[in-house]
């Protein structure tokens, strides 16, 4: 358990009327580790917005071909790389793609999430250089980005404004919400938020541009 976790607890007692996972006033203070569960982070304004959660409105989801013609030809590829890996490519080869896939793994789940979406821990110039190769890797478009959206996706889960709204459906929570744009909401949210600690790393910014 983080430290001061219980502090922060007791500061979120008494809060059933208000929607499940919101503070009424910002005051609590959260340090140490950020778990999904914890329901505020000082400095990565992801506390959830103090809103009735709703299902979402009934609209025409606009294609964006480019990523579908993109992510048919990127899945398409990875199934003939699979066929290659087991009838013609080296071990070394497979090794070598094996290798690739944890580093943008870890670009994902130790940078663009954990690190900057979350501030769940600090980390120095040289550990941030390898998460955005890493997150580049990945292929998962800017860390800048990522992070956004996910804070975006916590202030505002399941509501018109969250990029990957679950309400939509199953398809639409995991991948649609890639192949379409996006919901007015969400841009307009997405601007709100305070993004501060995100364009005060030139690391981060270097990747975005």
């Amino acid at each position: 358990m983080p430290p001061n976790s219980k502090e922060s607890t007791d500061k979120c007692t008494g809060l059933a009327s208000e929607v499940p996972g919101t503070v009424d006033d910002g005051s609590s203070k959260q340090t140490g580790v950020l778990f999904e569960a914890d329901v505020e982070t000082n400095d990565g304004d992801l506390a959830v917005s103090t809103v009735e959660f709703k299902r979402a409105e009934k609209r025409k989801l606009e294609l964006v071909w480019r990523n579908i013609i993109l992510f048919a030809y990127v899945h398409l590829a990875a199934l003939y790389g699979g066929y290659l890996m087991f009838t013609q490519a080296k071990l070394a080869t497979t090794i070598f793609a094996a290798g690739l896939y944890i580093c943008g793994m870890l670009g994902i789940t130790g940078g663009a999430h954990r690190l900057w979406a979350h501030r769940s821990y600090k980390a120095k110039w040289p550990l941030r250089l390898i998460l955005i190769v890493f997150n580049t890797i990945a292929f998962q478009d800017a860390a800048y980005h990522w992070a956004r959206d996910h804070r975006v996706h916590h202030k505002f889960s399941e509501t018109d404004a969250d990029p990957h709204n679950a309400t939509r459906g199953f398809f639409f929570s995991h991948v649609g919400w890639l192949l379409t744009k996006k919901h007015p909401d969400v841009k307009a949210k997405g601007k709100i938020l305070d993004l501060s600690d995100l364009h005060a790393d030139p690391i981060l910014m270097f990747q975005k541009k």
